[in-house]
Order: structure tokens, then sequence, then C-alpha cells
């Protein structure tokens, strides 16, 4: 039996270049995992579409949302998360948002790399973020994290008022 060749830093780097996995930094501890497949972009689509604005004359948030884009939460937190959500529109550059802080992220839970997610929370809070929600289609359930709260677990479908006064729908999950 051959061993397993172990990749090399020019290896690693050409599986970054083509987009075959995302790399993170939480903590100051580089995570990565394979790129996410069509159940975790379905629910990402599914959710984006039912974010909308509180009506209220007052509110003066925006709900602007990107996907699974690179931002820079501190000196030792670089991620994608899987839905940011920010007041303003945020600008467009062409690496890392910096200096902006969305005001609330949302994860979908992949299989595999569940804990990866998990291990994020405290930072995002740490970084100013007023919700963290993650997802798990397989349970069809969110967590929804705050600031100096308790986390709640719940069943989807669910919808939210978030701090920043935008609401949140996520619709149950269809693995078909």
């Amino acid at each position: 039996m051959t061993p397993a060749k172990i990749p090399s830093f020019e290896d690693i780097s050409q599986i970054v270049y083509n987009g075959l996995v995302r790399l993170e930094v939480t903590g100051g501890l580089p995570t990565w995992e394979a790129m996410p497949g069509a159940l975790h972009q379905g629910v990402v689509d599914d959710i984006r579409q039912a974010i909308t604005r509180l009506n209220i004359d007052n509110t003066t948030c925006g709900c602007y949302h990107i996907a699974d884009t690179y931002i820079q939460f501190g000196l030792n937190l670089l991620r994608r998360p899987d839905i940011a959500i920010f007041c303003e529109r945020p600008p467009r550059p062409d690496g890392a948002l910096t200096g902006i802080i969305p005001g609330a992220v949302i994860e979908i839970l992949s299989a595999g790399y569940e804990q990866k997610d998990r291990d994020a929370i405290p930072f995002y809070l740490a970084a100013g973020v007023i919700d963290i929600v993650l997802v798990d289609p397989r349970a069809n359930s969110a967590e929804h994290h705050t600031i100096g709260n308790p986390a709640t677990i719940h069943s989807l479908p669910v919808t939210w008022r978030l701090g920043m006064g935008c609401i949140l729908e996520i619709p149950g999950i269809n693995l078909s």
C-alpha cells in the first residue's frame, strides 16, 4: 500500500485558486471547508429572498444582504458568512470588506463543518454583530444568538425581527 501524498503548499494554493475550498480565520486559527453543495446554496437563496425591511416610518435600516463574501471582523476573524445583513449598502471592494460590521450573520450548517460555524459565534458577538443565526437544514431548525441572551432553538419555518430592524423569515427546508 502506497502512503497518501501530503499536499504541498503549491497543491493547496492551486486548490484555493480553483475555488474548491473556502478559507477563514477564527480566533487567529485558519480553517477550511469544501465549497458548499446544492442544499446549502439553495437554503441561502431561499433565506435571502425572504429578508425584508420592517415597515415602520422611523426604521432607517436598508436590510442589504450579501452572500459568501470575505469580511474582516477584527484582527483574528476573517470570515465568509453565508449571509451578512447590513443597514447601509456595503462597499464593493475587490478584496475583503473592512471597517464595516454586519448587524446580522446567518450561517447554514454543512455536514462535517458544523463546529467551524459554532466556534465563530463568540467572535461575531465580540465584533459587534447583533444577531447570529445558525440554520441546520437536516434538522429543519435554527439557533438564534444575541449578546447577553441565551441561544434559542426554533423549528422551521420561523420569523424573527432582528435587532437591526429587519425581518428574517426562514422557510421550512425541503431536502428534495
